[in-house]
Formats: C-alpha cells, sequence, structure tokens
C-alpha cells in the first residue's frame, strides 16, 4: 500500500516538474525576444547618434540654419573629422559650414525611425521593467534629432515621471532643450541652470559642459553676445576641462570679432593657447590671430605667424588656408608677383578645396585692379562659378564677371559702329572686306569638310584613330584658354567658329544714326567705368572723347554731369561746380537741371521723413507661427504661412527667411524642385545681395542651366523627329512609280499566264513588303526607277 502511495507522489511531482519546465522555457523565450529587441534598438541607436555627432561641424550650432547650404568664410567652432575628394573639406578657415545644427542625410532619419519602432515594441512591457527607461530616453533623443520636438518632449516629460532614474539629470538637459525649440525660453534657461548646479555638485563634468555650451549656443542664435560673452567667462572660471575651455575660448574670440572688438577677441585666440587645445582648434585660433593682427596693422607680425603656421608639420591638411592669408598679405604690400605666384599655386594644388576658388577671385582682382587685363581676370572670375568657393564669394566673382560681360558688349558694338561708319564714308571698304570674307569662307568651309572626314575616319577605325584631330582639338583647347592669343595667329577656320570674324553687313541707317548709337555707347562705357570697374582715368577719357567728338549728340547733358561728378570725386571742386552751373544755366527742361542745382546749394534737397525704427518687428510672431507649423512637419499649412510673411511684411528680415524656408520645404521635403525654383527666384530677384539670396544662387543658377539643356535636348529630339518624318515621306513618294510600274507588271503577268518573263522575281514581295525593302535602301529607288523606264 506504501508503495502505490508514493509511486502516485512521484508521478504527480513529475508532471508538476514537467509543467515548471515548460512554463520556464515560454517565460526565458519571452525575456530573450525582450532583450534582443532593446539590444538591436541600443546598437543601432548608438551607430546612428555616433555619425550624427561624427558630422556635426559646429558644436556652438542651436538649430538648423535658414541658410544651411550657405557657405561662409565665418571659421568653425570646433571639426572632428576632415572630409576629402568631391566634396568640400570642412575644415576651419574658410570652408562650408551648416550655421546651426547638423542636417541629417535621408538613411540616417530612417534608421531613427527604425530605433523608435523597435523601442515602442520595449515600452508595451511594464513600466517596471529595468529596459523601459532606456527606451524612452533613446525615443526622445531620436524624436529630437529629426526636428520632432513636441514628440520627443513627451517623451522626456514621461521619462522625468518615473521619479530617480540614471537618466534623470541627463534627461532634464534634453527637456530643457526641448523647450528651448518649441520657443519656451524661460521654462528652458531655469532647467539648463538647474543641470549645471547639479551636475557641479554631483561632479558630472560632461553634462555641465553640455549644458553650458547649449546656453552659449541659445545666446548667439537669439544674437544675444552680451549674454553669450558672460556665460564663457563664467565657463572658463569654472571648469576644468583644458580642451573645452580652448574650445569655449576660441569661441569667446569669435563672438567679440561680431561686436568688432578686435583686442579682446586677439586675448581670446591667444588664451586657447593656454590650454589643451585639438590641433584644429589651435590653428583656427591663430590664424584668426594672424589675421586680426593683419587688420590692426601690425602686418609684420601677421606675416611672421603665418610662416610659422606654414612650415609647422602638424598644420599640413591647413596650408592651402595659411597661402591664401600670406597672398593676401602680399598683395596688400604691393609685392605684386609674389601675390600672383602663391594664389596660382593654390588654385592649381587644390582643386578639389573651396580656396582653389578663392585664389581664382584674387587672381580676378589683381589681374583687373593691378594689371588692367581685362581678359584674363574675366577668365579667373568665371573660374568661380564653377569651384568650391563659399556662396559670397561665388556671387562677388559673378557680378565681376557680368560687370566683363558689359564691358566686352560696349566694345563690340564700338567696334560693329566704327566699322559701320567706314563703310558708309567709304563703300568700297565694304566691297573689298566682303570679298576677303568669302575668301576665308571657304577656307573655313573647307577646314570643317576635312574634320569630319578625319572624324568620320576614326569613327570606322577606332583602333586607329588619326593623331591630327586630337593634335587639333588640343591646340584649340589651349587657344580657348588663352585670353591673350593673338587673333591674326588663328587658322580661318577658328575665327569664324569663336565668332571672331563675320560676314560684313552693309549699314542699313545713316551716318548721323551711327554717330548717335556710338556716343550713347561711349556714356554707357564710361559709366561702367566710373562705377563697377572703379577705373575714374578711363571714365574721364570716354566723357571727354565726348564732348570734344560728338558734343551734339543726346547724351551731352549726362556726359557734363557724370564729368562733374569725376571732378568732385577728384576734390576739384571749381571744375565739377563750373559743370553744374553751365547745367543750370543751360538746360531748364532737363531734369538734370534740378539735380546740378542741388550740388550748387541753389535748390534745396528734398527733407526726407525720418521713420523712427521699431524695436519690435510685428513680422516676427507669424514667423515663429510658420516655423512651428514647419517643425510640426505641417508643410503644406507652413508654406502658406511663410508665404503670407512675405506679402505682408515684404520690408522685414523676416521676408527673406521665409521665402527661404518656403523654397526649402518645396526642395528637401516636398520633392517639388519647380515649386522651390519659383520661390527661390523671387528671393533672388527682391532680395539682391542678402545673405539668404546668396545662399540660393548658385543650386538656382545650376538648376536653370540645367532647365534650358533639357530644353534644348527635347527641341532637338523633336526636331530629328520632324526630319525623319520628312525623308519618310520622300522615300514614300519615290518609290511610288516603282510600285505602280511593278503592279502593272504583274498584272500583265496575270493575263499572260504562259508567258515566261526573266525580270519578275521568283519571290514575290507584296506591296508593304517592297515598300519597307527599298525604305531601307534608299539608293535603290532611283536605280529601280531607271531600270523600269
Amino acid at each position: 500500500m506504501s508503495y502505490k502511495k508514493t509511486k502516485k507522489l512521484f508521478v504527480q511531482a513529475s508532471l508538476l516538474l514537467l509543467v515548471v519546465a515548460l512554463s520556464s522555457c515560454g517565460v526565458w523565450t519571452d525575456f530573450n525576444t525582450y532583450f534582443n529587441t532593446y539590444y538591436n534598438a541600443k546598437t543601432l541607436f548608438d551607430r546612428v547618434e555616433e555619425e550624427i555627432l561624427k558630422q556635426k561641424k559646429d558644436i556652438f550650432a542651436f538649430r538648423e540654419s535658414l541658410t544651411q547650404n550657405a557657405q561662409t568664410t565665418t571659421p568653425i567652432a570646433y571639426q572632428q573629422t576632415q572630409q576629402y575628394g568631391p566634396q568640400q573639406r570642412t575644415q576651419p578657415g574658410m570652408q562650408t559650414i551648416v550655421q546651426s545644427g547638423t542636417q541629417l542625410s535621408g538613411s540616417l532619419s530612417q534608421d531613427l525611425t527604425r530605433v523608435i519602432e523597435k523601442c515602442s515594441k520595449i515600452l508595451q512591457y511594464e513600466t517596471s521593467s529595468s529596459y523601459f527607461p532606456d527606451a524612452l530616453f533613446m525615443t526622445g533623443k531620436a524624436f529630437y534629432y529629426q526636428a520632432e520636438y513636441a514628440r520627443a518632449q513627451r517623451k522626456f516629460i514621461e521619462l522625468a515621471g518615473l521619479g530617480d532614474t540614471k537618466y534623470r539629470l541627463e534627461n532634464k538637459l534634453w527637456l530643457a532643450k526641448t523647450h528651448l525649440q518649441l520657443h519656451n525660453f524661460d521654462e528652458g534657461l531655469s532647467l539648463i541652470e538647474e543641470v549645471k548646479e547639479e551636475a557641479l555638485k554631483e561632479d558630472e563634468e560632461k553634462l555641465f559642459n553640455e549644458a553650458a555650451i547649449t546656453k552659449i549656443a541659445f545666446f548667439e542664435f537669439r544674437e544675444e553676445h552680451q549674454k553669450a560673452i558672460n556665460e564663457c567667462i563664467y565657463y572658463l572660471g569654472i571648469s576644468k576641462d583644458d580642451e573645452t575651455n580652448a574650445l569655449v575660448s576660441y569661441q569667446l574670440g569669435k563672438i567679440y570679432l561680431l561686436l568688432n572688438d578686435r583686442e579682446n577677441a586677439l586675448k581670446a585666440f591667444v588664451d586657447v593657447l593656454k590650454y589643451s587645445p585639438t590641433a584644429d582648434v589651435e590653428f583656427q585660433s591663430r590664424i584668426e590671430h594672424a589675421r586680426l593682427l593683419k587688420e590692426l596693422n601690425r602686418v609684420d607680425e601677421s606675416e611672421s605667424e603665418l610662416d610659422d603656421l606654414r612650415y609647422a608639420g602638424k598644420f599640413k591638411n591647413y596650408l592651402d588656408q595659411v597661402m591664401i592669408e600670406l597672398g593676401q598679405i602680399y598683395y596688400e604690400k604691393n609685392e605684386t608677383k609674389l601675390a600672383v605666384d602663391i594664389f596660382r599655386e593654390v588654385d592649381s594644388t587644390y582643386k578639389m578645396n573651396p580656396t582653389s576658388g578663392m585664389a581664382q577671385a584674387k587672381l580676378g582682382e589683381i589681374y583687373k585692379v593691378k594689371f588692367r587685363d581685362y581678359d584674363s581676370s574675366y577668365k579667373y572670375y568665371n573660374k568661380v562659378a564653377i569651384s568650391l568657393a563659399p556662396a559670397e564669394i561665388k556671387s562677388e566673382s559673378f557680378r565681376h564677371a557680368r560687370d566683363f560681360d558689359k564691358y566686352f558688349s560696349n566694345k563690340k558694338e564700338l567696334n560693329d559702329l566704327s566699322q559701320n561708319l567706314k563703310y558708309i564714308q567709304d563703300p568700297s571698304k565694304f566691297i573689298q572686306d566682303s570679298l576677303e570674307y568669302d575668301i576665308i569662307y571657304r577656307q573655313y568651309l573647307d577646314e570643317n569638310r576635312r574634320i569630319l572626314e578625319n572624324q568620320n575616319a576614326a569613327s570606322n577605325n577606332q583602333n586607329q584613330p588619326d593623331p591630327s584631330i586630337e593634335l587639333r582639338r588640343q591646340q584649340a583647347l589651349q587657344e580657348s584658354q588663352n585670353p591673350n592669343s593673338n587673333i591674326k595667329k588663328l587658322t580661318p577656320y577658328q575665327l569664324i567658329l569663336q565668332g571672331k570674324l563675320k560676314k560684313p553687313e552693309r549699314p542699313k541707317i545713316s551716318a548721323d544714326s551711327v554717330k548717335s548709337i556710338y556716343a550713347k555707347s561711349l556714356y554707357g562705357l564710361g559709366s561702367l567705368f566710373f562705377s563697377e570697374l572703379e577705373v575714374p582715368d578711363s571714365a574721364y577719357f570716354y566723357y571727354n572723347k565726348i564732348l570734344t567728338e560728338y558734343s551734339n549728340k543726346s547724351v551731352k547733358v549726362q556726359t557734363l554731369y557724370s564729368l562733374g561728378i569725376y571732378y568732385e570725386t577728384e576734390k576739384d571742386t571749381v571744375k565739377a561746380d563750373s559743370l553744374f552751373k553751365f547745367i543750370y544755366d543751360n538746360y531748364e527742361k532737363d531734369p538734370l537741371r534740378n539735380a546740378a542745382g542741388e550740388k550748387l546749394g541753389l535748390i534745396k534737397k528734398e527733407e526726407k521723413k525720418v521713420v523712427v525704427k521699431k524695436t519690435e518687428d510685428p513680422a516676427e510672431n507669424f514667423y515663429l507661427e510658420a516655423e512651428k507649423k514647419y517643425y510640426d512637419k505641417n508643410y503644406e499649412e507652413a508654406i502658406k504661412s511663410f508665404r503670407e510673411v512675405y506679402k505682408n511684411y515684404p520690408k522685414s528680415e523676416f521676408a527673406k527667411k521665409s521665402l527661404t524656408y518656403a523654397g526649402m520645404i518645396y526642395e528637401k521635403d516636398l520633392k517639388m524642385y519647380d515649386s522651390a525654383a519659383v520661390i527661390y527666384g523671387i528671393l533672388i530677384s527682391e532680395y539682391v545681395g542678402s545673405p539668404y539670396a546668396n545662399a540660393v544662387l548658385p543650386k538656382y543658377t545650376t538648376y536653370q542651366t540645367e532647365r534650358i539643356k533639357i530644353k534644348m535636348e527635347n527641341e532637338a529630339k523633336q526636331k530629328e523627329l520632324e526630319q525623319q518624318k520628312i525623308e519618310k515621306e520622300k522615300i514614300n513618294n519615290a518609290a511610288q512609280p516603282i510600285l505602280n510600274k511593278i503592279e502593272q507588271q504583274q498584272q500583265k503577268v496575270v493575263k499572260d499566264s504562259t508567258a515566261k518573263n526573266d525580270s519578275i522575281p521568283k519571290v514575290r514581295l507584296n506591296r508593304l513588303q517592297l515598300l519597307e525593302r527599298l525604305k531601307a535602301n534608299p539608293d535603290s529607288v532611283k536605280k529601280k526607277l531607271e531600270e523600269l523606264k
């Protein structure tokens, strides 16, 4: 009996153990799944965050800048890595800078979304789980990096509600950041102060540094420079982190520069070396120090410092920037040859760096100002357009190149008018030039035919290309790159191809009309020299030429007034006043009489109403509302609000920002590139020269160029299709007689089936097949017609 009872108990115990074991397997599996989800999320987030911090170019950046694609010569505060290759090397000094924040690539944003999805699975478990706070914190930071500040804030508030977790202090800092981004400035600054105080008590140096830098960045974003300075000084008085101290001291120098406080900026840059700066920050501070010395007329000290940087091995990656500064010093010291040599070296050696474009711009300036070599200057300014130079340098170079376009256009017009006047005065000259052109044009046709034949031969035998083609191509390339090439040395083919020789045209207007247009063109050239090219002596030459040779023309009064302005700039008030008096006394009905009277003090200038500038911009609140819609990803409403700001407050600074934001949304978020181009076009045309217009000018120009190219390609394709259609109709028309003749022969054969005719092919083709064969070989059409006659 006892045995049976024991056996029964054993069976029951075994069953119980089995149930427990099976249950334990399920729990273990659930735990494994839970842990793996957290581990994958954490691994992915750590990798993404590391990449974001690596890409961040300025740790004092508060948020994404409106001009985020703009380039600037303001040195950045800190750079952890340097990139080489087709992209710009983001070194301090004169490289591309994202003014605030880091713009995420599509892949990083997608990875953050995956992190959020994984964390949401963890957050489905009980809040008592050990991984629950980790998932909340990761989710909040992921939303923050995606600029989803409101959603990030909700997660940080939820985490704060869990009580004393390991993220308590760090979470408070991130919560403060979201308050600042959402314009809750008082709450954000208050929380940052709490983080700083608690971090100091708990010896959390890293958190204290981050909180202080966030506050400095915020004040700079709000352009409250004095508060930023006070925060930097306070930090430097407390912190023992020498590397970060060097960084903050450098930032302090930058802020002083913004306030034009050069002496304090100089001291701040020197103080950087008292700490332990990275090589990057040390270089930045030293090159800024050298620039300031030059601005303070301590040129020799500046040159000495730059020479030290040039030959210091640890700064070899920054050599191009040092050479740019040295070249500028040589230029200002009138050591022009040394300046040209050093700028040429930078241009040729550092093609993939922004400094190459900067050197090209300086060479354009030197050839324009020092040598008056406008061809070479024009060449260098045009090269800047396809370089990696900062946007403002590109914009300035584009303006200079446009001035030279006007100059060359004016010169060409004067040459053409002068030629027309010769033809009117001596008709035999027109006949002689026409005969000479005909001879040259025939030579051009012969040369063109030879080139085409050689190209066809080369294409038919690709293994043995004609070396003369490549030689001719290289010669043409060298001549096109040499602006000083002598026209007489060019072949007739090159003269006509480059537009330097055109067919003479018989003038269709009178000599007097030609002279009137000539005088206007002279005045335009004189004004160009006076204003844009800034060569007053040349302006005087053309003004004087008008008054001595074309004094009876319509531009006489304008010329007299401009000449008076010239004398005024030359401090010769006697001659200036005599010209103004002459205009005032003799040209009562001319609009310039009043201007001359104002110059003489005979007419009072219109008193302009003094407008009291308001301290607050009424557009700001509307702009902030639009900005909030953008951060909430309500793009359509954001665009509408931004456009309303521009429409209602066109003179406000926020109008420019609003247009930039609207264009950015169309371009980056909605991928509506045509709409973005329209907005950018308005910005460029209505706010010429503003930082926002300069920022979008390069990509707008590229877009328009590509659009024209596509249009031309489509027109060429359409023209080709039309030509094919015409050729097809010609073949059809030419083949019709053959088809009719064959049909007649076939009908004749059918009538006499016993007859033999060797001319009829054994395999008969129907009408359609025969037509297709004739199309494939058009030459056979003519041959077949002859056979059938």
